[in-house]
């Protein structure tokens, strides 16, 4: 779940929200559509939400400047990967589900992919493992160095 910071525009204080609702109720009575507010920072974590709101809102009273976005660090494709399929012990069905989370964002998948899918399943030479995959038929050739998931 998404959470964001936003100022109340009536009252000026920092408050809390969950970023899917349309509509919040500030302290101060007031109604706020979402939707015609600026998010001043965005989490996933409510501690981090009410860490950021309490900051804000120390800004907004004059102790300081108002404090910077968090840069989120972008997790590795081969990380979320490993973490998705961590459980599954059979390693033809392994195979199978790196295929559909990499086959999730893209239609075709290509060399680089396949370099992907060969660090998370552990094997040396991407090719080969695209070889295996074809002879399985879990992915087919739809071009040159192009596949997809069948």
């Amino acid at each position: 779940m998404k959470y964001g910071v936003i100022v109340c525009p009536k009252c000026g204080r920092a408050r809390g929200v969950e970023s899917s609702r349309k509509t919040t109720t500030c302290q101060c009575g007031r109604q706020i559509k979402l939707a015609r507010m600026k998010l001043r920072f965005v989490t996933d974590s409510p501690h981090e939400l009410a860490q950021m709101v309490a900051e804000v809102n120390a800004s907004l009273k004059g102790a300081g400047p108002m404090p910077r976005a968090r840069k989120k660090r972008k997790r590795v494709v081969e990380d979320a990967i490993s973490e998705r399929i961590s459980s599954i012990k059979d390693p033809l069905e392994r195979m199978r589900a790196v295929v559909a989370e990499l086959v999730a964002s893209k239609k075709e998948l290509g060399h680089e992919d396949m370099e992907k899918a060969a660090t998370v399943l552990g094997k040396k030479d991407p090719d080969a493992l695209a070889a295996r995959l074809l002879e399985l038929g879990i992915i087919y050739e739809v071009g040159p160095g192009k596949f997809r998931q069948a």
